[in-house]
């Protein structure tokens, strides 16, 4: 009988957490209010695949993130999916490189093998990648779109 009580809370609390971490987590009234933003990467006119994109507020400090898909189109997330930014002047950096693992397959590093560094290639400018150094702004507004288009050379 107890055993089936255990059990049966076990279940209960068990669907409960699912359910819960089925819908993400959950808004928190201590987070500043955030404004959707998105936008398109270009690079020598094609669309990045892949690019982190950062847009950081210092007055806030708060920053959003977002990556490109196919099209080179980006959605901003703070908190929680696609939720935005705060509202004012931003820096950004985008970054785009492709890593390779140098390291030979055999190599047990947990065994006390060595890595070989990885190969690093960038495909959009680094300059890009550093938000004090990019050049790149952004204003987020409380009112109007937040569509923004980067067109890197």
């Amino acid at each position: 009988m107890i055993c089936q009580k255990i059990c049966g809370f076990g279940a209960a609390f068990g669907l409960l957490m699912f359910l819960g971490c089925e819908n993400g987590p959950m808004e928190n009234p201590e987070w500043p209010a955030r404004y959707p933003a998105s936008g398109t990467v270009n690079y020598q006119g094609k669309p990045i695949e892949g690019a982190d994109v950062t847009f950081t507020n210092l007055t806030a400090g708060s920053t959003g993130t977002g990556k490109t898909d196919a099209d080179g189109k980006f959605q901003l997330t703070t908190y929680v999916e696609n939720d935005g930014v705060v509202a004012g002047e931003h820096i950004v950096a985008i970054r785009r490189v492709d890593v390779v693992d140098n390291t030979p397959a055999d190599v047990d590093l947990s065994a006390g093998g060595e890595a070989v560094p990885p190969t690093i290639t960038w495909i959009i400018p680094e300059k890009y990648s550093n938000s004090a150094k990019s050049g790149l702004t952004a204003t987020i507004s409380e009112t109007e779109p937040n569509e923004f288009t980067f067109d890197l050379e």
